[in-house]
């Protein structure tokens, strides 16, 4: 451990004790984290951490293929190679034609912790955008029709509700001429 780490330990002792009550449940999820790609098509996933104790995964479909909510929650709370939750709340927008769905769950038996699970659809113009990604990035054709639902290079027209918030392709190519940079320059440390 390094000095400020330990620092922050010792200032904020409660952080410690929620990640220490916590750390199995990231550890089964580590573990298990081919169940995340396993049989489902989405294109952005997002984990974060919050409360100390509550690990979450934020998962974007295309608004083409549906959510396996159910499931993606079948194969993660397995009997014999899942996790050991319990679904404590669900909002789920199916029924309604929603496209938004957030499940929580507990841990069962000594484990401590929550997950929350949300699930994202994906539109038009922004689904156009993970294409573009996709293709910049190298992706075989097959595997961008299969998650976008669409041909490498399809674009859509914008609707009114997407605000225009257009920029992944122009971040993605930003990071990748500056790695590019960094790479040719030689790490920093050895000028």
């Amino acid at each position: 451990m390094n000095t400020i780490y330990l620092a922050f330990t010792n200032a904020h002792g409660w952080f410690a004790d929620g990640w220490r009550k916590a750390a199995s449940l990231g550890s089964a999820l580590l573990r298990r984290i081919h169940i995340f790609r396993s049989g489902t098509t989405w294109l952005d996933l997002a984990a974060f951490t919050k409360h100390t104790t509550t690990f979450g995964f934020r998962l974007t479909f295309a608004e083409s293929h549906g959510i396996p909510h159910d499931a993606f929650i079948e194969q993660l709370t397995h009997p014999v190679c899942g996790i050991a939750l319990e679904e404590d709340m669900r909002t789920c927008g199916c029924p309604y034609g929603g496209g938004g769905r957030r499940i929580w769950f507990d841990t069962c038996g000594l484990a401590s912790g929550r997950l929350d699970l949300q699930f994202l659809t994906a539109k038009g113009c922004e689904v156009a955008e993970y294409n573009a990604a996709l293709a910049v990035s190298g992706s075989p054709a097959p595997e961008i029709l299969r998650y976008t639902g669409r041909p490498p290079g399809a674009s859509w027209e914008c609707d009114a509700s997407c605000g225009r918030h257009h920029g992944k392709l122009q971040y993605l190519r930003r990071v990748a001429a500056s790695r590019r940079e960094e790479r040719e320059g030689g790490r920093r440390g050895d000028r």
